[in-house]
């Protein structure tokens, strides 16, 4: 389980989340994911059951954790006044650089009005970024190589596995002891981006 509730975890997601539709989002994978406790919880008996629900939460944690985090890079190239203040200013001109030049063309099929767009950054490309201008930890952290654990975690949902991830039987891969790692990794983004990234109120 989630060391915070459901309440918690919104509360906290308010404080930074920049594009609100993606927060309702976000909030709705949350209440997925408690939902999915709670049938782990009062229907599961054995440890193969509960294992066919790891892996559902598993992964929705894992995109939890991906959006929070690209929400975040497009709020580093978007904003202005609610760009963080923690953020001294030759880093600020170094990340929205950085940033900028990667981005792609964007055509709205309504308006075929063109735009110049963050790029749909992997979770992958996204933790380059943080670390390379030390936005969750200093470089030497290895946050960032367990956040990147992560993503191999997150991507055993192929069953072919033809980057051989974790055990060759799946059946051995979602336990409760990686979950729990997950776990801990979304409330370690939750809890360090509200710390550091709040937006500010006018």
């Amino acid at each position: 389980m989630l060391s915070l509730t459901q309440k918690e975890i919104e509360t906290k997601l308010d404080t930074f989340n920049w594009n609100f539709k993606v927060g309702d989002n976000i909030k709705h994978n949350i209440q997925e994911v408690f939902f999915l406790y709670k049938i782990k919880q009062e229907n599961c008996v054995s440890t193969k059951e509960k294992q066919f629900l790891n892996k559902h939460i598993s992964i929705i944690l894992v995109c939890i954790i991906e959006a929070i985090l690209y929400d975040f890079v497009v709020r580093l190239s978007e904003a202005t006044n609610h760009f963080p203040l923690i953020i001294d200013e030759k880093k600020r001109k170094d990340i929205k650089s950085y940033i900028s030049k990667q981005k792609v063309p964007y055509e709205f099929k309504k308006s075929k009005v063109k735009v110049l767009r963050v790029s749909n950054y992997t979770l992958s490309q996204i933790l380059k970024l943080l670390k390379e201008f030390e936005l969750l930890e200093q470089k030497d952290s290895p946050i960032y190589s367990t956040l990147e654990e992560a993503i191999y975690f997150r991507n055993r949902i192929h069953i072919y596995n033809w980057f051989n991830n974790f055990e060759i039987d799946e059946k051995y891969v979602f336990t409760d002891k990686r979950l729990e790692i997950l776990e801990k990794l979304v409330v370690y983004v939750l809890t360090t981006m509200e710390a550091k990234y709040s937006r500010y109120k006018n």
